[in-house]
């Protein structure tokens, strides 16, 4: 009985969409709509508030280039913080096309069955307008054309263009000043998702693939649990924070994978209300498997206002594949690199540790970093240099995290500040590091040269210097003291490093390989001053 009702609930909406019919004139520029509302209306105070956000998120430390981020859509006083997380580790990518894919909230219509294309040549916002991929999105509205084989809805088109889907619509727009402050020229292919069941994922994205290479970035819009009476979901009346989070992170586990079928079972047997939730199964079917995704912030309403009677859950997940840095290279194109180390003091060394610790203990406490300007009075000039680092944390003297930068990015003692961060909640190996835990952890700090290339492995001097190794998009590094903690020699260091790097253990031996050394400075906390 159960069955008959809901497939009577779902004959009903399909019978009642709107058709996806190709529209016959071109707008010139479609206006904001969520802009005074959702976010700010006057382009400086919209750049001040988004450049306030980037400020407080640290650098990234990603495992290749992105390729598509899950971003939240509410108001920039709530949700705001959360995206720039993605948005800033998309910073300054090449990218020449972003396809946005954003849920209808049917605010202005009914229902409809597919995805709508709006054709206009812009998107205005305050910061300007983003000029639309027009090729892109004629060549997927010709798609209404075609008919799925062996199939008894032929005659049901899945592209096309229902203006009523953009008015007043939020979920696409407010990607779009975050886009603007992230990247430079790009041209934008909006998409807005209704409807889709059974093979419409595999239609819809089958004709959106054709649009994806190298200079391509997928936008997600979506919040995630919408908890609250308002909202028909009230799963469990105690624990809610913590039961929320589990509802969540179990959902982003399925979505990491890029698990379809997991994702719409737990759906089901949860009813996670996640409003792009079409999007994000979408993406999941565009998604190859040599991506990996990564949740670099979450947050909920409940939790920044401190009433959980009503909340929505925020997260910005990335996902890359193997590459370099974000220009898809680790290293300048240079044969030669020189060997550059600077030589700190014993007092110097001591500071650097001591802003590990303190931002360690404030970031597990709190979520949000030590503000440099309370040592700017004790800043030698040495740490105001740029230079590699790595920050490894241990627990009982096991690993616990390491993360940290190969090249230069930004003075050293800024660095260390985000690399504790990095290794203590971005290491994709561990989980993220809790309060109880931070009295067990000691630090160890990497104070790298300058990498100089070399021709040919038997010039890597192992336990003294470490190496980076690179073949086309895949690459890995290690530090100097890795090889002696593992008691390896060269040829087992190196095969070890092609195994971190996806390769066969034995490709160091080809000729296309890359190899770069290092010397570091490394220097640690004493274990008598954790005690």
């Amino acid at each position: 009985m159960k069955l008959v009702y809901i497939l009577l609930i779902l004959f009903i909406i399909l019978s009642n969409s709107p058709t996806l019919l190709a529209q016959t004139e071109l707008i010139e520029v479609w206006e904001p709509q969520a802009a005074g509302r959702f976010y700010p209306d006057n382009e400086t105070i919209l750049k001040d508030q988004i450049n306030s956000f980037f400020k407080t998120v640290p650098a990234p430390a990603l495992n290749g280039r992105p390729v598509a981020i899950i971003s939240p859509h509410a108001g920039y006083q709530y949700s705001g913080q959360v995206a720039a997380y993605g948005y800033n580790a998309i910073k300054g990518i090449d990218y020449s096309r972003v396809i946005v894919l954003s849920p209808s909230h049917f605010r202005n219509g009914k229902r409809f069955r597919g995805v709508s294309i709006l054709k206009t040549k812009g998107f205005k916002t305050p910061l300007g307008i983003i000029p639309v991929d027009q090729d892109a999105c004629n060549q997927l509205l010709d798609n209404s054309k075609n008919k799925p084989a062996n199939s008894s809805r032929k005659g049901i088109p899945l592209f096309g263009t229902y203006e009523g889907a953009y008015l007043g619509e939020h979920s696409l727009e407010t990607q779009l000043p975050f886009l603007q402050m992230s990247l430079n020229a790009f041209q934008l292919v909006p998409i807005m998702v209704g409807l889709l069941i059974e093979d419409d994922f595999d239609r819809i994205a089958d004709a959106i693939r054709p649009l994806i290479d190298e200079k391509t970035l997928l936008v997600i819009s979506s919040d995630f649990t919408h908890f609250g009476e308002g909202y028909g979901y009230t799963p469990f009346k105690k624990d809610i924070e913590k039961n929320i989070a589990a509802m969540d992170y179990g959902a982003f586990e399925k979505i990491r994978n890029k698990d379809f079928e997991g994702l719409k079972k737990y759906r089901k047997e949860t009813g996670i209300n996640a409003c792009g939730i079409m999007p994000i199964q979408l993406l999941l079917k565009l998604l190859p498997d040599t991506v990996s995704g990564e949740v670099l912030k979450y947050d909920t309403s409940g939790h920044q206002s401190h009433n959980f009677s009503y909340s929505v859950s925020y997260a910005s997940i990335i996902f890359t594949k193997p590459a370099g840095t974000k220009s898809g290279r680790i290293l300048p194109e240079k044969e030669i690199l020189e060997t550059r180390q600077i030589s700190l003091t014993k007092e110097e060394k001591s500071l650097l540790l001591s802003l590990a610790r303190n931002t360690l203990e404030t970031y597990a406490k709190t979520g949000i970093p030590p503000k440099p300007n309370q040592i700017n009075s004790q800043l030698t000039p040495n740490l105001k240099e740029k230079c590699g680092v790595f920050v490894t944390l241990k627990k009982h003297g096991r690993l616990r995290g390491c993360i940290g930068y190969l090249l230069p990015r930004a003075p050293l003692f800024q660095e260390v500040i985000e690399n504790t961060i990095n290794s203590s909640f971005c290491d994709r190996r561990f989980n993220p590091i809790e309060a109880n835990e931070v009295s067990d952890i000691t630090i160890e700090i990497s104070v790298l040269s300058f990498p100089k290339r070399i021709i040919k492995p038997d010039d890597f001097d192992v336990g003294k210097e470490g190496i980076l190794i690179r073949k086309g998009h895949s690459s890995a590094v290690f530090l100097p003291q890795v090889a002696i903690e593992q008691g390896w020699d060269r040829a087992e260091t190196l095969s070890h490093l092609c195994q971190k790097a996806g390769l066969l253990r034995d490709t160091w031996k080809g000729t296309d390989m890359e190899f770069y050394t290092f010397t570091a400075d490394v220097f640690h906390e004493s274990p008598k001053s954790r005690i």
